[in-house]
């Protein structure tokens, strides 16, 4: 019998054990880039769920997740026609080149920063703001009343229609009392209308006393605030000094966030600002931490929230109050008259109705909250909380809703 070649057996053990090595490297950069690619997702994941669950709606976190620049009305739409050029590649002298370049335009804020005076600037104040006389209701209590359970049906309506969403509502008629909510008593994302409640428990700490307002406050890094949620910090650099009044304007008519938290600085810090507000009303308390499903149908339990309930009985608090002693936050009532956002809510009532709002919005939520006094027919308190994936039909929703109300004030006096 012929023995095997001993080189031969040599040759095919030494390819059998590369092979082996090579399968054995292969699978362990496979297993390392399999493990990598798991940890970068988890922390990512982690990162999104941490950003969503505590967003600390009011302070520092606010100028990440929302967007303070005037509303985009959705029921006004304009397209835009985009031309395309195409250049062609040919050679061109470098000073072509550079004449071609735009020169940069220097915007306001940068001429402003460039120049800054750090002085506190003087604030003027607006021309005091009343309220109209109410009409005369032609509509009977039974059928106000009618028209009333109309106006809840549309809004059921509405929201059965739009799944898509999570819509809760509140109407509160501020010259006799009357209120109808629909889904008012869950959790709401108020974001920058926590203005109003903070700002109502400031005036009422001052109780209309004038002095405070004229203190100086330092703009520093202590808030320095993401562009899109300030206007103090897209404008001015650290070091401009504003008056407590000014500040007070701004968190308001601007929605400004570091102007917000330098006024609940005013009061103690956010703790302390909270305490006093819940005294006004607390069925959900901003430091409570609630559950609740977003209109994803995502779970959350993070404090951060309120109802619009809650917000109802804040804005009745602030008529009143200006009713019987206006002196006490004329000037609050004044700023949410002049508020620079824009309001949903005027597509859906006729114009140069006088709306006094602030609407909150934290498009990483997808959160809007539409807060407005309307000096109508009526005063009526209206807050419209819609949670949706787009601004366009958060906004649409609003005015919607807004035009069911309009049409039954409307119909309580024609």
């Amino acid at each position: 019998m012929k023995r095997p070649n001993p080189t031969f057996l040599k040759k095919a053990e030494g390819i059998k054990t590369s092979r082996k090595k090579r399968t054995v490297i292969i699978i362990i950069v496979l297993l390392v880039l399999t493990f990598a690619v798991i940890f970068i997702s988890s922390m990512a994941s982690a990162q999104d769920t941490y950003r969503l669950m505590y967003p600390d709606l009011v302070g520092a976190a606010t100028s990440t997740t929302t967007e303070y620049s005037a509303y985009q009305r959705p029921v006004h739409t304009t397209t835009e026609t985009t031309t395309e050029t195409t250049t062609s590649a040919t050679t061109t002298a470098p000073h072509a080149i550079l004449a071609a370049t735009p020169t940069p335009t220097i915007s306001p804020e940068e001429t402003a920063r460039a120049s800054q005076n750090n002085s506190p600037d003087p604030f003027t104040e607006d021309r005091n703001f009343s309220f109209n006389p109410a009409g005369i209701q032609t509509a009977t209590y039974q059928e106000r009343a009618v028209y009333l359970d109309e106006l809840k049906e549309n809004i059921v309506s509405y929201q059965k229609k739009h799944p898509e969403m999570r819509i809760c509502y509140e109407f509160i008629s501020l010259s006799t009392g009357e209120r109808l909510g629909v889904d008012e008593l869950d959790p709401v994302v108020p974001s920058g209308a926590m203005a109003i409640p903070v700002e109502i428990v400031y005036y009422d700490s001052i109780a209309g006393i004038t002095g405070p307002l004229s203190k100086q406050v330092t703009f520093d890094s202590d808030y320095s605030g993401a562009r899109n949620s300030s206007y103090i910090a897209r404008t001015y650099d650290y070091g401009k000094e504003f008056y407590m009044r000014t500040l007070l304007n701004y968190a308001i008519v601007k929605n400004d966030s570091i102007a917000l938290n330098y006024v609940i600085d005013e009061l103690g810090g956010l703790d302390e600002a909270i305490k006093s507000v819940d005294e006004i009303s607390s069925y959900i308390s901003y430091n409570d931490s609630v559950i609740y499903k977003d209109y994803r149908g995502r779970e959350y339990r993070a404090p951060g929230t309120i109802s619009c309930y809650d917000m109802g009985n804040y804005l009745s608090y602030m008529y009143r109050v200006f009713i019987n002693t206006p002196q006490v936050n004329q000037r609050l009532v004044n700023d949410m008259a002049h508020s620079e956002v824009d309001s949903p809510l005027s597509d859906a009532f006729p114009e140069n109705t006088r709306i006094l709002h602030v609407l909150g919005r934290n498009t990483e939520r997808g959160a809007y909250l539409e807060c407005a006094i309307i000096d109508y027919m009526e005063p009526v308190a209206v807050i419209i909380y819609v949670e949706s994936g787009s601004t366009g039909s958060a906004g649409t929703a609003i005015a919607t809703i807004g035009g069911y109300t309009q049409k039954f004030i409307e119909a309580c006096y024609s």
